[in-house]
């Protein structure tokens, strides 16, 4: 099986603070004519019931050709781009969605590591809390105890116990 190169970084650019492609690099990468891709981006538009969500995903724009004619293009956001592929077919379009998927599965694999990490850290942590909330708690009753009942005890005991020890002088 002839494997597909596919580079990502390649295909997409930043645009602003939002990573895009372009309806001509899909063309290109998938090797379709760009007028077919065109046709599958507006039949995706005209589909979906959300033009919040087309708008956001598909953005029209103009590009000057090779004969110095301005001719229609898109920008697509990465759902864009998912949404148009993910009705490809062949060997091309096959390539990119697993390494799409694979991709995929890697961050779910770190967001979960790291929420297992983060979860041990706040279950340590609020272990940690608990004893020291019951050490503090323990304390305060402890010195409650102290000052209401066993100092005033302790004392009145103490005070007792001297004036018993005075010896009393006979005059």
């Amino acid at each position: 099986m002839n494997i597909i190169k596919f580079d990502f970084n390649e295909m997409v650019t930043l645009q602003g603070n939002q990573v895009m492609t372009t309806s001509l690099k899909v063309a290109e990468y998938f090797g379709k004519r760009h007028k077919d891709v065109l046709k599958k981006i507006r039949n995706t538009i005209n589909d979906c019931d959300n033009p919040e969500y087309t708008q956001r995903n598909f953005a029209p724009f103009d590009f000057i050709d090779k004969n110095g004619e301005a001719q229609p293009a898109f920008n697509l956001t990465r759902n864009g781009f998912m949404l148009l592929v993910m009705g490809f077919t062949g060997k091309t379009a096959l390539q990119i969605k697993i390494k799409y998927m694979q991709a995929f599965d890697w961050m779910a694999e770190q967001l979960h590591s790291m929420q297992n990490s983060y979860l041990k850290q706040h279950n340590d942590l609020m272990l940690e809390y608990m004893k020291e909330k019951d050490v503090a708690s323990m304390s305060g009753r402890l010195l409650r105890r102290w000052g209401k009942e066993k100092k005033p005890e302790l004392t009145n005991r103490m005070q007792k116990l001297q004036e018993q020890s005075q010896i009393q002088l006979l005059i």
